[in-house]
């Protein structure tokens, strides 16, 4: 019972990652969604006129984020309502972050089908931008 219940879990983990990177693609085709390498992730976070999402959890959040980002932990169970409550204006421009890029890519999707029109992720997520000196609050120079 363990083999054929470990088989189920691996198939629905597949499926959930090809019709995640399905629904990806289709979202960059259509302008809303893009990844950057942190170099040109960082004029934006630059620009005061962006909306900046760490979708992380709050523990890793108060470890280290991007100036001025709003936290909305997309594993705490409401995110959606959680996302409403800040009053975030979705016609600008939305930087969106996790830890290593797997979260982000299915908060964009959750972003669109919400009304956000531009969504840009960044490579790599946080751990690539701490890895190559980017600027970061960091609770240890507190």
């Amino acid at each position: 019972m363990g083999f054929f219940y470990t088989m189920k879990s691996l198939l629905f983990f597949l499926i959930v990652l090809l019709t995640s990177s399905c629904g990806i693609r289709s979202l960059t085709k259509k302008g809303n969604y893009q990844e950057l390498a942190p170099e040109a992730y960082l004029e934006y976070v630059q620009d005061s006129s962006v909306n900046i999402i760490d979708v992380r959890t709050n523990t890793e959040f108060e470890k280290s984020h991007i100036e001025g980002a709003l936290n909305v932990n997309y594993f705490g169970g409401h995110f959606k309502r959680d996302l409403n409550q800040l009053n975030i204006d979705s016609t600008k421009t939305t930087l969106i972050y996790c830890e290593t890029q797997h979260r982000s890519l299915f908060v964009a999707k959750k972003l669109k089908k919400v009304g956000f029109l531009k969504v840009i992720d960044l490579d790599k997520g946080m751990m690539n931008w701490r890895k190559q000196g980017f600027p970061h609050y960091n609770q240890e120079t507190k």
